[in-house]
């Protein structure tokens, strides 16, 4: 079984099924998933559905939770950041970095990329990824919302 995972001014631990509901309540109140229409419910049965190649984290900040990071593993050659996000309350602190930088160092065990999406729209996720060392591969146009892009993120690890 997977256990707690000290980061810098943070930790890291398994999310548990009565982490889901109310994390997705607070997703679901912050962009980017309040503009591309996420419910909470909707949040809530991707937190919490069976899927083996996700692991799904809680970020710890002063014991409280600070955000979630779902990593799907195998990828395209790579674990791809799913879902990532750091609470309101939690951001400026480090701790997004502190996170990133870990699952770049736990991805380079066994692959040379990391991937991530980032909504076209979200420009402070889109600097924070580029000051992480990810590049914008390629827009995936109406993926998510019509009108919209993701954008393909790919940070080389080797």
């Amino acid at each position: 079984m997977t256990t707690t995972i000290a980061l810098d001014g943070g930790a890291l631990r398994p999310l548990a099924t009565a982490d889901a509901a109310p994390l997705a309540l607070m997703l679901a109140a912050m962009d980017p998933w309040t503009r591309l229409g996420y419910s909470a419910s909707a949040l809530e049965r991707y937190l919490d559905r069976e899927d083996g190649a996700l692991s799904r984290w809680i970020i710890q900040r002063h014991g409280e939770t600070a955000g979630v990071l779902a990593l799907r593993s195998p990828w395209l050659r790579g674990p791809y950041v799913e879902l990532f996000a750091i609470l309101l309350p939690h951001q400026g602190y480090g701790l997004g970095g502190t996170v990133m930088d870990w699952a770049a160092k736990s991805a380079a065990e066994v692959a040379h990329n990391l991937w991530a999406c980032v909504s076209d729209f979200n420009t402070p996720a889109r600097a924070f990824y580029a000051r992480h060392g990810f590049a914008e591969v390629a827009p995936l146009d109406g993926l998510v919302m019509p009108g919209n892009a993701e954008i393909l993120l790919r940070k080389r690890l080797k």
